[in-house]
């Protein structure tokens, strides 16, 4: 049987973006966003997995390396993990924007790719992400979007929208805990 998933975007989502539009590149400038934690846990006890879809071009650009990124998704999952939520897989795209991969956002192949690794049902699963990019992956992969809308973006029309992960657990779960 095919298991229900939440998608999630990290930068702006899960973690607070950096000013300016920097990256974050080491532990010491990820912070979670105000209430993700909960959020995750919420989504998780309603039976969905967790996956993380993230773009990470600076990777590309040089700014870090594979592991660096590695460090900080084992960071993060180890302080989620101390709040009872299990991450079931991060994904990531390490490529610039001219790297013509499959993989980077708004293309759906870290969305495929999880769907098949881990016998997910798109129709019955969700994306949540705060960028037009993160929602026409979701769209291309046939996973419904929920947009955050405290994002830098203009709020894209015909989602679902809500001000924050949290919100976005408890609209789709009926309230939460």
């Amino acid at each position: 049987m095919k298991r229900r998933a939440v998608f999630l975007d990290r930068d702006g989502v899960i973690n607070v973006r950096r000013p300016g539009g920097a990256y974050v590149t080491r532990w010491e400038e990820f912070a979670f966003c105000e209430g993700a934690p909960e959020a995750m846990r919420i989504l998780q006890d309603a039976g969905y997995l967790l996956i993380v879809v993230t773009n990470q071009r600076g990777v590309g650009r040089g700014l870090m390396t594979e592991e660096d990124l590695a460090e900080i998704h084992r960071r993060m999952r180890e302080e989620l993990s101390r709040e009872g939520v299990l991450l079931e897989a991060v994904y990531y795209c390490p490529h610039d924007l001219d790297a013509m991969c499959r993989c980077r956002k708004p293309l759906p192949g870290m969305i495929e790719s999880a769907i098949e690794d881990c016998d997910i049902d798109a129709a019955g699963s969700l994306l949540i992400g705060d960028s037009l990019s993160d929602m026409e992956a979701g769209k291309a992969a046939g996973v419904t979007g929920l947009f955050i809308t405290s994002s830098r973006e203009e709020t894209p029309a015909g989602y679902r929208t809500a001000p924050s992960l949290l919100s976005a657990a408890r609209a789709v779960t009926g309230g939460g805990q």
